[in-house]
């Protein structure tokens, strides 16, 4: 038995709008379709980087901040799968270039930088310096610095009121921001790789234009940052400081570790200063 022919029936314009109008659902709309971003990705306002979001890495560790940095607005796009060989592709590369550091200020660290390498990538629980150390030598390895965001850890009592100006944590540098090379892309981090700021596509201020007020008011609202120590002599310290506009003439009373910080603070924004 076979299946009749369909029919059509010409129908003309006038036709089809007489059609529509007694369409009983002619007033149902279909609802619009938004793109929500993953749920890892959270503002940064709260940390003074208005415009710009965290957005978690997954596994939480330095190299994933790595892989993330390569492609961030499509990281939590990519599959599973795509994510793990990037980060052995990743891993095998660095552990291969840290032959590189053999001739550099980093030369005493290339074993256990190596050794950090393999031991992000199998989840090995890290002593808190290593943090540092990793973020160091890969920095150097990729031509990128960072500033790191460490965490207080407080206990939390109900209903206790928190003040601006109570210790939120450190700001550290992965390596003394006086040698970095504006060039090269700086980001800002999870100290322990658990996130990284990406910029939004809209009302996000490029990171070198506002360093220089970013860490002065991240300083004034309770954030001890880690500025650069120089090995000069209280006399030399002096000497330097003594030309800047905040110098007093009773800061010469201050002991040497306090100078030091004072003009590593000084160099540091000066340095940021001079790339807006």
């Amino acid at each position: 038995m076979t299946t009749p022919a369909k029919k059509y029936q010409n129908v003309s314009y006038q036709e089809l709008i007489s059609y529509s109008e007694n369409n009983p659902n002619r007033h149902r709309k279909l609802e619009s379709i938004e793109v929500h971003r993953p749920t890892q990705e959270n503002t940064l306002n709260p940390l003074g980087l208005i415009g710009y979001r965290s957005t978690d890495v997954n596994p939480a560790n330095i190299l994933s901040i790595l892989v993330c940095l390569q492609d961030p607005n499509d990281y939590h796009l990519a599959p599973n799968n795509a994510r793990i060989q990037q980060l052995i592709d990743l891993t095998t590369k660095l552990q291969e270039r840290t032959e590189e550091l053999k001739n550099t200020s980093l030369m005493r660290k290339r074993k256990k930088i190596h050794d950090l390498i393999a031991a992000a990538y199998n989840g090995t629980a890290f002593q808190e310096k290593d943090y540092h150390d990793l973020y160091q030598g890969v920095a150097h390895l990729t031509n990128q610095h960072f500033i790191l965001i460490k965490e207080a850890v407080h206990d939390q009592i109900e209903n206790e009121k928190e003040y601006d100006s109570a210790l939120k944590g450190e700001v550290i540098f992965s390596s003394d921001p006086t040698t970095w090379k504006k060039e090269n892309a700086v980001w800002v981090a999870d100290y322990r790789g658990r996130w990284v700021a990406i910029p939004t596509e809209m009302n996000s201020s490029p990171l070198l234009t506002i360093l220089p007020t970013w860490l002065t008011t991240m300083e004034q609202t309770g954030w001890i940052i880690q500025w650069p120590e120089s090995d000069l002599t209280k006399k030399e310290l002096v000497e330097r400081l003594s030309i800047l506009p905040t110098w007093k003439e009773t800061d010469q009373k201050l002991v040497k570790d306090v100078l030091s910080v004072r003009l590593g603070r000084a160099m540091v924004i000066q340095t940021f200063t001079k790339w807006m």
